[in-house]
């Protein structure tokens, strides 16, 4: 990894862990005008009436490759860890939509049990603010940058709900055989939702263009998983990196921060 961003990674992976466990943060620690982008704060509402707290940051107009890209993170923290990474990507021209979660965040109150490795009450609230983007951004094409459990999430939607792209960086392959290897590692005991025994018959039919970014180091979500799951499927391209869990970003980054990772989502859209 470069080490000029070793120190951002760090911090990041220390406040989230490696645990596979939620670890929702309430407390924002900046918001986007600290970064200087331009932004509006709103509250989406989901169908079931949770108001999720968000962000619609928008680039310089002459930069604008009319793309918009719906950030689904993972199991901890709340959108303002991300805020670094999204500008990267707004510098690039892209429009970027984070939101929180319910229970993360400020968005609405929702019991979240730690052993609980995600909710599909997650995938509500991400199709609400995918629906939100498609009427603000009429014309433009609209997909999520997922992150770990995030790319859980926006499997479920991609089953029901069309998007133009979807970036699955450190990618859950098969939540059973996830939940099994991290008790093994733990000694805890992790739940999933109802509807997991199916997830990998879903993930396997789904046709939304999809960039994977896999690590040979990590143990989470294994490249090997990811190799599998890209083969035979011709909208899906995987980009390798030298790395573990969620470092794609980090040691993607060459002249700045980002730079090499953004190119190869920006060539596989086909967008400049």
């Amino acid at each position: 990894m470069n080490n000029k961003y070793a120190l951002l990674f760090l911090f990041v992976m220390l406040v989230a862990g490696n645990s596979f466990a939620m670890k929702p943060k309430k407390e924002y620690i900046i918001t986007p005008d600290s970064l200087g982008i331009k932004y509006r704060e709103l509250q989406i509402t989901t169908p079931d009436n949770y108001k999720l707290a968000t962000w619609v940051m928008v680039p310089d107009k002459k930069k604008d490759n009319k793309a918009v890209m719906v950030v689904a993170y993972g199991d901890a923290m709340n959108m303002s860890y991300w805020l670094e990474q999204c500008d990267c990507f707004i510098k690039q021209g892209f429009t970027v939509i984070t939101f929180d979660y319910r229970g993360f965040g400020h968005s609405g109150r929702f019991d979240i049990d730690s052993n609980h490795l995600y909710y599909e009450e997650f995938a509500t609230d991400l199709t609400s603010v995918i629906n939100y983007a498609k009427n603000e951004f009429k014309g433009y094409k609209v997909g999520v940058r997922a992150l770990s459990m995030g790319t859980a999430i926006t499997t479920i939607v991609c089953s029901k709900t069309a998007i133009d792209f979807f970036i699955g960086d450190s990618f859950i392959c098969d939540p059973t055989m996830m939940q099994s290897s991290l008790q093994k590692v733990t000694g805890r005991t992790f739940s999933l939702p109802p509807g997991a025994d199916q997830y990998k018959n879903i993930l396997n039919k789904i046709e939304t263009p999809m960039i994977v970014f896999s690590g040979t180091k990590d143990q989470n979500t294994p490249l090997s998983d990811c190799r599998l799951m890209v083969a035979g499927h011709p909208k899906r391209k995987l980009i390798t990196y030298e790395g573990g869990h969620l470092e794609g970003i980090y040691v993607l980054s060459k002249k700045t921060f980002g730079d090499e990772y953004i190119k190869d989502i920006k060539d596989f859209l086909k967008i400049k």
